[in-house]
């Protein structure tokens, strides 16, 4: 099995691989998208903005402590075309929160982002323990200027 380091973590070249294998790549395909992933990791900035949407009833409700590990690098991409189904209650809101890179979890990130390329997700170690939130904003799911 080939691995291959990045940064401090171990990635699993074949899992990545057989991710995009059974998504009809071709197995050059396979190896030319991984290499665009893998470079997109590398290069990731020391923090990260990350954005999230919460439902629950209040804002009190929401557990600071274990914000939750999926992320979106792109607000607006999150807030047009992302279902909104994290969690349960009337309230929906938006969490902006800064990402030190030390605390993505590489693994995940690479494979929700050939899973789910469109949702440009950064998946983020222990529930969100260790990233700072900066923003809670309540949204409208009514309106579509969020």
């Amino acid at each position: 099995m080939k691995i291959l380091p990045i940064l401090s973590e171990i990635i699993d070249k074949k899992v990545l691989i057989s991710a995009l294998k059974s998504m009809d790549y071709s197995e050059k395909e396979a190896e030319n998208e991984l290499k665009y992933h893998l470079n997109r990791v590398k290069n990731l900035p020391k923090t990260l903005t990350g954005y999230r949407i919460l439902v629950v009833n209040d804002k009190k409700d929401i557990n600071l402590d274990e914000i939750g590990s999926h992320f979106s690098e792109n607000k607006v991409e999150l807030l047009s075309n992302h279902s909104f189904c994290t969690g349960c209650g009337e309230k929906y809101y938006l969490i902006t929160a800064k990402i030190p890179k030390n605390e993505v979890d590489l693994q995940e990130t690479l494979q929700n982002n050939i899973l789910y390329p469109n949702e440009h997700e950064i998946t983020v170690k222990n529930k969100g323990k260790n990233v700072k939130i900066v923003k809670i904003q309540e949204i409208n799911t009514e309106n579509d200027d969020f």
